[in-house]
């Protein structure tokens, strides 16, 4: 039996429609905004004292519904912030989202504006951090040319941008069979050339082992030009992490295969 002080902790999937899914059955329970919080299970979680686990099972109709709530009573800014902010690799997501969405649903579209509010102003964090790094690996992202003329090319971002990022890349490079593989979540964007790409589960060891390296002249091209371009006794490493900081070279070929 619940007490008048129990927290009812509605469990979800990482993921955009798994958030929706627990915006969609914590609304529908009517317990009460303040005694309901959204969570994202991880492992080094504990169990807090008078809270109630409940588990979400990811529904995309019920998704969809919040979403075009979202567009309908709130504004097409505010479901962009909520998507981006549920890309992010911060755990506090989920129940941010859901924070924003009852002030959302209650002053409409102002509510993107509504700065001084610690939640929205944490929710604008999220999404401009997501924007930010989608559009930095746009430019720091490295293609290998495979057998079969398959351009193939792995990145480990902080935030789960591979869906903006593939797209970027499926506009400007259409007639090329290309994959793109985020190996920290095991996720690979697949695109045939002339054709609509996907998404698809992939590790990077199998990953690996159907793309073993081999000479790619591009590739040779580029290390020699960034080698020619440099000039020795200007070189500064400080200035050059600014513009291109350690995480994003572990694939840059210029820096060495898996630069660590």
């Amino acid at each position: 039996m619940s007490s008048n002080n129990t927290t009812y902790t509605y469990q979800c999937e990482d993921s955009t429609d798994g958030i929706l899914t627990a915006v969609y059955d914590a609304w529908a329970s009517r317990r009460g905004h303040s005694r309901i919080k959204l969570q994202i299970p991880r492992e080094a979680d504990t169990m807090e004292l008078f809270s109630e686990y409940i588990p979400v099972q990811t529904d995309a109709e019920k998704a969809e519904k919040v979403r075009c709530s979202i567009l309908k009573k709130i504004s097409t800014e505010a479901w962009e912030m909520v998507f981006r902010a549920s890309l992010s690799n911060q755990d506090e997501k989920a129940d941010l989202i859901y924070r924003f969405l009852i002030g959302g649903f209650y002053y409409g579209a102002p509510v993107t504006k509504m700065m001084a509010e610690p939640v929205v102003m944490r929710m604008t964090e999220l999404a401009r951090s997501v924007s930010n790094e989608a559009h930095e690996w746009k430019q720091f992202i490295r293609f290998d040319e495979q057998a079969g003329r398959i351009l193939f090319a792995r990145f480990r971002p902080k935030n789960n941008v591979i869906l903006s990022v593939s797209a970027h890349f499926a506009d400007r490079l259409s007639g090329e069979n290309f994959l793109i593989l985020d190996t920290g979540r095991s996720i690979a964007a697949v695109h045939p050339a002339g054709q609509n790409w996907y998404l698809t589960s992939l590790s990077e060891a199998d990953a690996n082992a159907a793309f073993s390296s081999q000479p790619d002249e591009y590739r040779d091209l580029w290390k020699t030009f960034f080698d020619s371009i440099a000039i020795r006794e200007r070189t500064n490493p400080k200035l050059q992490q600014n513009m291109m900081p350690l995480r994003y070279r572990e694939y840059a070929v210029e820096f060495g295969e898996r630069f660590r």
